[in-house]
């Protein structure tokens, strides 16, 4: 049996407190895995990104945080001020959280920092939890920092206005009474310099033999001249291994965890290309542009993987779970000779140079792959995961002709369905073809998008009309073994479009959607793309939806 990576649980509320368990509607304990969003703002930007697309609370950044780092909840600090006072503020918190729940991510509302009062404090939270009782699939996460009041006040609130969510409490004291009551989880924010050894942890998380806890923030802050940076070890080998030591305490006791910041400087460089940043290279505390980071060992952890080792993905989405006949690319040691593509036609090679790609999977039966293409040294190496491959845990290797291997883990599935971009990185404009049928019988075929350069392309313009029959060939991987009453749902924004037929396109490892683009989507503009096939996400690609003159 291979020991494999697995997908954190997606969320699944209503939830309640059992022991020192949270646990979800299914009967499943539930540990939230994720990571603190800025402060919510009424800036577009914050929202849409550099060229409308890319934001922190763009559905781009919530499936790359759910897929790509494998987390399943976000917390989200709050500006009380506004949220009391502003309806399109307390409108733009729905739609974060409306966003992020479609994405798999359990929301935690928390009040942003600063002292605004008990008054305001109390009306924040009794409006917040009349708001959101209804959603299963939020928490509460209520201290000291949100005014004045006490945190059994601020608990009594959001239990007065009909939230039966859990609450995680925060802001109390070593020997202080804790809150009581029904669905409380206790929240602890240890610092570096008091959380260095095991005799730290277990004085910290003292709490969780017998209630559920979380651990929040918990960053290094190196991108400031901060004390937390200053207490960080200095020396990245053993910052390393202090925070995955930290990590491996909350799995085998049980504790939830919000770890780091998901901004620029914290735990990645930017959100067009999510590039998570590593402690390899030593930092120096406060030195702007920040280059270190914890992101890439959050990563790692949570897929079970080296973060200096060889890490295998499915390419469209950018996570360890990959499907029967998909394209999969492994990154790190591959050490091959030299750069090569398979041949374009006839079948795809078993070795290229002096490598090839051995796949065990559940059952311990290794069979060698279809490779594509294959860098030279340090690298990438992408290739079709054997079609007879049985789910579950795997094992991927590159295989050297010289006996030299290396290996890393992956999960096999039938279907983890991805969309192709012309960036090629998951998140730019899909590549589709378009053929739009006149009453006249005319038709004409176009693709979807348009590049002047590598990373320089959009979505072109889909010129819709009523009594045009649009339909969209959306080309991806990982869709192939969904069965023929497989439940696949593609959405283009917030409107449906219905499936007019998928399964394979070629022999290496492409496959296609059909839909068709309803009537509803003319002059939307440039939008969000994604699909569900059983219940599995795709990555978020874009189209343009326009009108025809």
């Amino acid at each position: 049996m291979v020991c494999a990576v697995a997908l954190t649980l997606a969320p699944a509320g209503p939830y309640h407190v059992s022991g020192n368990r949270i646990v979800d509607s299914r009967g499943r304990d539930y540990l939230a895995r994720g990571t603190e969003l800025p402060t919510a703002t009424l800036d577009v930007a914050q929202v849409q990104g550099e060229g409308g697309q890319f934001g922190v609370y763009s559905p781009s950044s919530f499936v790359t945080i759910r897929q790509r780092l494998n987390m399943n909840a976000v917390r989200l600090p709050v500006d009380v001020a506004l949220y009391n006072q502003r309806a399109e503020y307390r409108a733009r918190i729905h739609e974060i959280v409306r966003r992020a729940n479609q994405f798999e991510l359990l929301v935690i509302l928390a009040a942003g920092s600063g002292d605004v009062g008990e008054g305001a404090a109390l009306d924040f939270w009794r409006r917040c939890a009349a708001e959101f009782r209804t959603n299963p699939n939020v928490f509460f996460a209520v201290g000291h920092d949100a005014g004045a009041a006490p945190v059994e006040a601020l608990v009594a609130a959001i239990r007065g206005a009909g939230a039966a969510q859990p609450i995680v409490a925060a802001g109390f004291a070593e020997g202080e009474t804790l809150p009581q009551g029904a669905n409380l989880v206790y929240q602890a924010t240890p610092r570096y310099a008091a959380i260095r050894t095991e005799a730290d942890r277990r004085r910290q998380f003292a709490l969780a033999d017998r209630a559920p806890m979380l651990a929040n923030d918990m960053d290094p802050q190196l991108d400031t001249p901060s004390e937390e940076c200053a207490a960080f070890p200095a020396d990245p080998g053993e910052a390393s291994k202090l925070v995955e030591s930290n990590l491996d305490y909350f799995d085998q006791h049980h504790i939830s965890w919000t770890l780091s910041q998901f901004r620029r400087g914290r735990m990645l460089t930017d959100y067009r290309s999510f590039t998570w940043l590593k402690l390899d290279d030593g930092w120096t505390c406060g030195v702007s542009p920040a280059g270190s980071g914890i992101g890439m060992l959050l990563l790692a952890h949570l897929w079970n993987a080296d973060p200096h080792g060889l890490l295998a993905v499915h390419p469209p989405q950018g996570g360890m779970a990959v499907a029967r006949g998909a394209v999969v690319t492994a990154y790190g040691r591959v050490l091959a000779e030299r750069q090569m593509d398979a041949p374009g036609v006839g079948p795809l090679p078993l070795a290229l140079g002096n490598v090839s790609i051995r796949v065990t999977d559940s059952r311990g039966v290794a069979r060698r792959a279809p490779l594509l293409f294959t860098a030279a040294g340090w690298g990438e190496i992408t290739f079709l995961i054997p079609e007879n491959s049985a789910t579950g845990g795997a094992e991927v290797a590159v295989v050297r002709t010289d006996g030299s291997s290396t290996s890393t883990k992956v999960m096999i599935a039938d279907v983890t369905p991805g969309l192709w971009t012309a960036t090629n990185d998951g998140r730019g404009p899909v590549i589709a073809q378009v053929t739009q049928r006149f009453a006249n019988g005319a038709s004409k075929t176009f693709p979807a998008w348009h590049c002047t350069g590598a990373y320089e392309c959009r979505a072109a313009p889909i010129p819709l009309a009523s009594g045009v029959t649009t339909t969209v060939r959306l080309e991806g991987s990982g869709i192939r073994h969904a069965g023929p009453h497989a439940a696949i749902r593609v959405m283009v924004g917030d409107v449906a479009a219905p499936v007019l037929s998928y399964g394979p396109l070629d022999q290496r490892g492409r496959d296609r959607i059909t839909v068709r683009l309803p009537d509803a989507l003319q002059g939307v503009g440039e939008t969000d793309l994604f699909l569900t096939v059983d219940g599995r996400l795709s990555n978020v690609a874009r189209i343009h939806c326009g009108r025809m003159e």
